[in-house]
């Protein structure tokens, strides 16, 4: 009987659950399995009072694996899943304010009455089907180089964050539907696409208006000044929701939102974010994340991850619309070299050569508005120059030359490929803010080398690198190369259907070579073209 009796070292979950645990760290196998909060084996929490706290932890816990085991079962879960809560915070951490706090975060947990698709019987087991296609599916899609650290507990957080914050889960599954709709759509007849395309387009309709109740929610949440990563999350889902959909220049909004939220919550060093000391202590210092058990590392992994993505959102729309990131006074600090936000587990770039985009951008800006000296700008963009130079020694491998040179050793990973065409965006970038489209063969360079990259490498990178194929591709010479820039952005791995946006890329990029036949064309005059200042370039 010895043998089966419960580790009294096992993670508290467990302990709580009075289930066996096999004490694996960071986080056990059986809360890994079951999609639950794995607590850690560090100090008794404070909720664990034998009280009210331990109590609605526990029934929190049970709605999780109830949840978990009925879709792996294939049972339906019932219509209305009740709300989840993250387990109470430390008494040290509580807020004063504790009862007003939990009447707001009631507001966001519990789903909304308007829903339609939560009145109708089918609606628990369509909703598992969304949420496992968001998770599989299109969140892939929206962050195709997010490889997430063992000890960040994989994306647990995601789904975490999706079950507990329902602005989020229910922007998530309006975007499921939208997605898994037109995948269904492609196979059927060529006869009955006609009429999926109307119904395509009352589908997208209903799941616009899903979200917007969503944000509804979201917009009382912000107001009450007790911010939850989740909510912010949520604004964020609604600005891919928004481009995939093609609304144009409205994700711009939720974007700027986004942005706002960030800036106020790094003012309030994250005081209105719901997050535990430990967890504060830990963004604000910028520390590595050990072994502080569950709570914290998503916690800290979801913020990371939240401010990571809003800044490169931030840098990557500032290219088309001209102006300088809205945070760039935070990228010395988040974006430098030993941060521990790391764009290049986000999107595919490391921090440094973001951080140079970024200066670019705000460098074009300066120029735009005529607010500093032809001196001043010619130093930066000569600083500018060396960082990349510098930045792109450092990934080439002196054993090798040529074509090989991309192909051995650790020239293989993927980040490094990635790496390398952020850096020759940058240079192409930088060369059509100083000089337009003028002296050109000063490119030939970053324009052979992103080709014979691309050549020679699988095209599953694309995706990552929609924003150097666009700025490369516009210094492409006529004749094979702006033949290859077409090849690519016609291939399957470009033109996703989710990607709707990705046609005007291409649109734009061919005015720009037929406008380019002009001389004096300069990147002024690209801007201006027909909605290049509302394209993301994703």
């Amino acid at each position: 009987m010895s043998n089966t009796v419960r580790s009294k070292h096992g993670c508290w979950t467990c302990r709580l659950r009075k289930k066996k645990c096999d004490e694996t760290r960071p986080a056990c196998t059986t809360c890994v399995g079951l999609s639950i909060t794995c607590h850690g084996y560090g100090p008794k929490p404070d909720w664990m009072d034998n009280g009210d706290a331990e109590k609605r932890t526990a029934d929190s816990i049970k709605q999780i694996v109830k949840f978990t085991s009925r879709r792996k079962t294939g049972v339906r879960v019932p219509v209305r899943i009740s709300a989840l809560k993250l387990a109470p915070m430390s008494s040290a951490s509580a807020p004063a304010t504790k009862s007003t706090h939990d009447s707001e975060a009631s507001r966001i947990t519990t789903p909304p009455s308007d829903y339609k698709f939560l009145q109708n019987s089918r609606s628990a087991a369509e909703e598992s089907i969304l949420l496992m296609h968001f998770l599989d599916k299109v969140f892939p899609l929206q962050y195709p180089m997010y490889q997430p650290d063992i000890f960040e507990g994989g994306r647990g957080w995601l789904l975490a964050l999706l079950l507990r914050t329902k602005p989020l889960y229910y922007a998530a599954l309006a975007l499921s539907s939208y997605h898994r709709r037109m995948l269904i759509c492609q196979r059927i007849s060529q006869r009955c696409r006609a009429v999926a395309r109307v119904q395509e387009g009352k589908h997208l309709e209903a799941c616009l208006i899903e979200a917007q109740k969503a944000m509804r929610s979201v917009d009382r949440f912000i107001q009450s000044r007790h911010n939850e990563v989740g909510v912010v999350l949520s604004i964020v889902q609604l600005v891919f929701f928004e481009l995939f959909a093609g609304q144009n220049g409205v994700w711009k909004t939720h974007l700027n939102a986004a942005i706002d939220l960030y800036h106020k919550s790094c003012e309030d060093k994250l005081a209105h974010l719901g997050l535990s000391q430990v967890s504060r202590a830990k963004l604000c210092d910028d520390q590595p994340l050990k072994d502080e058990g569950a709570v914290v590392t998503q916690e800290v992994t979801t913020f990371r991850f939240l401010g990571g993505t809003i800044i490169w959102l931030d840098i990557i729309s500032s290219v088309t619309s001209g102006t300088a990131p809205r945070l760039l006074s935070y990228h010395p600090g988040v974006l430098a070299s030993d941060s521990q936000t790391k764009l290049d587990n986000i999107m595919g770039c490391r921090n440094c050569m973001m951080r140079q985009i970024g200066r670019i951008a705000a460098l074009y800006a300066h120029r735009r508005e005529a607010t500093w000296a032809v001196t001043e700008f010619h130093q930066t963009a000569m600083g500018i120059t060396k960082e990349i130079e510098n930045e792109l020694t450092g990934l080439e491998d002196p054993g090798a030359s040529g074509k090989e040179s991309e192909l051995t050793g650790s020239q293989t990973d993927s980040i490094t490929l990635v790496m390398k065409m952020f850096a020759w965006m940058a240079t192409a970038y930088l060369h059509l803010i100083t000089h337009g489209f003028q002296r050109l063969e000063e490119l030939d360079a970053p324009i052979s080398r992103t080709i014979s990259l691309l050549r020679y490498h699988p095209g599953h990178l694309i995706p990552a690198v929609v924003a150097p194929l666009f700025m490369v591709g516009c210094c492409a010479r006529e004749g094979d190369e702006q033949e290859y820039f077409r090849a690519i952005y016609a291939s399957p791995q470009f033109q996703d259907p989710l990607y709707k946006h990705r046609a005007r890329i291409s649109s734009i990029l061919e005015q720009v070579w037929t406008r380019r036949q002009t001389i004096g064309l300069s990147w002024d005059e690209v801007l201006e073209m027909g909605q290049v200042q509302t394209l993301l370039l994703l």
